[in-house]
């Protein structure tokens, strides 16, 4: 009688080859579609935000932008719509993701599934907590009868803080753990693998204050669909020729 490690898979009903591809097929469709989703909400969110003060702008500059209800409209769609959206795109991009992982490697990497799990629930925490804070703002100014200054600059400060210490970090941890386990399953070609690490390197080392850097995030998650979408076309090909 044949026993099995902890590490080893029991055998289980054969499933056809045809059957396989046609289901990786299909997971690659809602991988790509959330990834893409996530991306353009993401960007767009971010150029919503772009207008918006910091915790380092002046009173004057405070003050106008946020007691402007056509200037801080901006802050609120993004907050209460745009960036829930992408975050709930990125739950869906992330499980996608896995299953692919599961269904494409010999073995599941325990560490290295729980090191993913937990920081793509840190990036969409921190949306989230980002999106509040924004919002937060918006109804300071418009339920108060003086916009209070200080208390602007304070929720926005968690919010940079936030931006630079929670969601760019756990988003590098996210790209390089994901392409480590793509790599390993042979669902990413090394060189893609080793521009993720590259993508998560700028996101673990540098801050939002430079211009663009937090943009990475989505262009990395856009290009993975694409990948994907690639990958399934050529499973398409072969499965016609």
């Amino acid at each position: 009688m044949t026993e099995y490690t902890s590490s080893d898979r029991a055998p289980s009903d054969p499933t056809p080859s045809s059957e396989l591809e046609a289901a990786l097929v299909a997971r690659g469709s809602r991988i790509a579609l959330a990834g893409f989703v996530f991306s353009v909400l993401f960007v767009v969110a971010w150029l919503m935000l772009r207008a918006s003060p910091s915790f380092g702008s002046t009173d004057d500059e405070l003050t106008s932008y946020y007691l402007d209800p056509d200037q801080r409209r901006d802050s609120a769609v993004a907050g209460l719509y745009v960036i829930p959206l992408a975050s709930i795109a990125f739950i869906w991009f992330m499980a996608a993701l896995r299953d692919r992982y599961l269904r494409s490697a010999a073995r599941e990497n325990t560490i290295l599934s729980t090191a993913q799990v937990v920081a793509g629930v840190l990036v969409v925490t921190s949306l989230f907590t980002i999106a509040a804070v924004e919002l937060a703002v918006v109804w300071l100014a418009e339920t108060g009868e003086l916009f209070d200054v200080d208390a602007a600059r304070g929720l926005l400060a968690i919010g940079q803080s936030t931006s630079d210490i929670m969601a760019l970090r756990s988003a590098a941890v996210f790209v390089g753990v994901s392409a480590t386990r793509a790599v390993r399953s042979g669902l990413f070609p090394r060189s893609y693998g080793a521009l993720s690490m590259v993508t998560a390197l700028a996101l673990l080392l540098v801050n939002d204050s430079v211009v663009g850097v937090v943009l990475l995030f989505p262009a990395w998650v856009a290009g993975t669909s694409i990948l994907i979408l690639v990958r399934r076309r050529a499973i398409e090909v072969a499965d016609g020729a």
